[in-house]
């Protein structure tokens, strides 16, 4: 039996461990799905704790409780260390000032499994939460009529959708947005998988003096390509460096991205100069699929910030129809 319990802790430890692969390398079946499960080792080791227990091996028991903390902890060592890089980026930069002017704006993205979500469902969720922003992936031509039919263009006028094609991973992407915008894009990165619309708007318009860029993204699941799947996440990164004619000094990426804080490509993304929203005002990642259970729940739905913009507030909802929660963040843009 210790023989067992051993081989079985070891596994998880080396399962753990994969969240150590160099960004890229876990493009392979069925990597990114054994790093999704991570969070969830606690469990087994907890599991193996007891029954070392039971049996009397007090030091295998130990090696599996202090192995179930450390998975348990992982993502507050992260936000720790992710913490202390992003202080000292803002000190040395001066984005921190003694006297800022401060707006809330109000963001929300879904994936809308097909185009299946209830275009008066999220109307409503856009009147009820005050939303300036909407982002939303696997559109169809048929929810964006249902969209317009159910007033969507009386809350947010203005429109990007992509491009509607064929090899899209279930629909194309959009943005709506209560702000004039002052610049659009249809495309504005080039990564293997649908379009990623982005709109700019302008100081004048919605956020205290700074030019903020807001893109809807969806990277492709693992099932479409694990490669396309990672140079997917990776290549969003180019949008926290992203230079043309209206330069955003704050940009928002929002989407399905269908990874977590545990694949290496997620974190590649983070340290172009991104920040998870969820992990910034909730202090924890945010669970979103599948919708219908209340537990467990993976991370697959992302805001990230970047520049002048803080998260005060995330929060998760239900809209019928889709099998991925909403995400609705309040951002304070400085």
């Amino acid at each position: 039996m210790d023989v067992v319990i051993g081989m079985l802790l070891a596994i998880i430890v080396l399962w753990v461990a994969l969240r150590a692969l160099p960004a890229g390398a876990e493009g392979r079946l069925p990597l990114p799905y054994l790093i999704a499960l991570i969070p969830f080792l606690w469990i087994p080791s907890l599991l193996l704790a007891v029954a070392s227990a039971l049996i009397g091996n007090w030091m295998l028991a130990g090696i599996a409780t202090a192995f179930a903390v450390i998975i348990l902890l992982r993502v507050p060592i992260y936000r720790r260390r992710n913490r202390e890089t992003l202080r000292e980026t803002n000190t040395s930069t001066g984005i921190n000032g003694p006297h800022e002017t401060c707006r809330t704006v109000t963001v929300m993205t879904l994936n809308c499994r097909y185009g299946r979500a209830d275009a008066a469902a999220i109307v409503d969720t856009v009147r009820d939460r005050h939303v300036d922003i909407l982002a939303l992936q696997e559109l169809t031509q048929g929810l964006v009529a249902a969209l317009d039919d159910a007033g969507i263009r009386g809350l947010l006028p203005h429109r990007q959708l992509g491009e509607d094609r064929p090899t899209d991973n279930g629909g194309f992407n959009g943005l709506w947005t209560r702000f004039a915008p002052v610049d659009s894009t249809s495309s504005s990165v080039d990564i293997p998988a649908a379009d990623v619309p982005m709109i700019t708007v302008s100081s004048d318009d919605g956020s205290a003096g700074t030019v903020i860029a807001f893109a809807s993204a969806h990277t492709k699941s693992p099932m479409r390509g694990c490669r396309a799947w990672s140079q997917g996440i990776i290549g969003l990164g180019q949008l926290a460096r992203r230079h043309d004619i209206v330069t955003p000094q704050a940009t928002v990426v929002l989407g399905d991205l269908n990874c977590g804080i545990d694949h290496p490509s997620f974190r590649r993304l983070l340290a172009a100069g991104f920040r998870d929203a969820g992990m910034a005002a909730t202090r924890r990642p945010g669970m979103t699929f599948p919708s219908w259970l209340a537990w467990p729940r993976i991370e697959l739905d992302h805001v990230l910030i970047s520049g002048r913009i803080d998260a005060e507030r995330v929060e998760t909802l239900t809209i019928h129809g889709s099998d991925h929660l909403a995400t609705v963040a309040a951002l304070r843009i400085r």
